[in-house]
């Protein structure tokens, strides 16, 4: 949860390098013409400040409040016109969002830190009545391009879910899911190489 400046930066830092950005390649970025990977950062920016003054807004300064209410409307906005609506907290820092297109992520989700989310993914509930958060998904995450993932559920660290996937069943850590319905088809030994460095 992002409650205070430093919390802020440190989050969007992340991002930053999650993306492959700094403030400097941004701007090379732009001036190349690579509009669309700005765009996606630009999104996770307005997500992340919203964030901040979604918890600030509940101190008793109306500038907050006002400050809440522009990067809602900002963030509204941006997500209609990208075709995309990611709830706020429901990612943690180092978020990677690749390429333009529809992603469904709301309050349901709890997402660990750098993770990488394409286009055409959806997390949601297998039927009403499921209480929120249901979805749990790790640290080090891929979710590849439609993607559909349906809590209760939760999914380890370091999980590749493949193309196209539907997962439905726990997934543990450390492994590649692909199918519908989703299952593991290889495991890896990221955690313990991650050990050895």
């Amino acid at each position: 949860m992002i409650k205070t400046r430093q919390d802020l930066k440190s989050t969007l830092k992340a991002d930053l390098i999650s993306n492959g950005f700094d403030k400097k390649s941004k701007f090379i970025e732009f001036v190349k013409g690579n509009l669309i990977d700005i765009q996606m950062l630009n999104y996770t920016i307005l997500l992340r400040k919203l964030e901040y003054y979604t918890y600030k807004k509940n101190n008793g300064n109306p500038i907050f409040k006002i400050l809440f209410l522009f990067y809602k409307h900002r963030l509204m906005r941006k997500s209609l016109k990208l075709n995309m609506l990611i709830y706020p907290y429901s990612l943690g820092p180092g978020l990677n969002i690749i390429h333009s297109g529809y992603r469904w992520i709301d309050s349901v989700s709890c997402i660990g830190s750098n993770c990488t989310i394409l286009p055409r993914v959806l997390l949601g509930k297998k039927h009403s009545g499921i209480p929120s958060p249901c979805i749990f998904i790790g640290n080090n995450c891929y979710i590849g391009t439609g993607a559909t993932i349906l809590g209760p559920i939760k999914i380890g660290n370091n999980v590749t879910i493949g193309a196209g996937a539907v997962v439905v069943k726990d997934v543990p850590d450390d492994c590649v899911v692909v199918g519908n319905p989703a299952r593991v088809i290889k495991r890896t030994n990221f955690s313990a190489d991650q050990n050895k460095e």
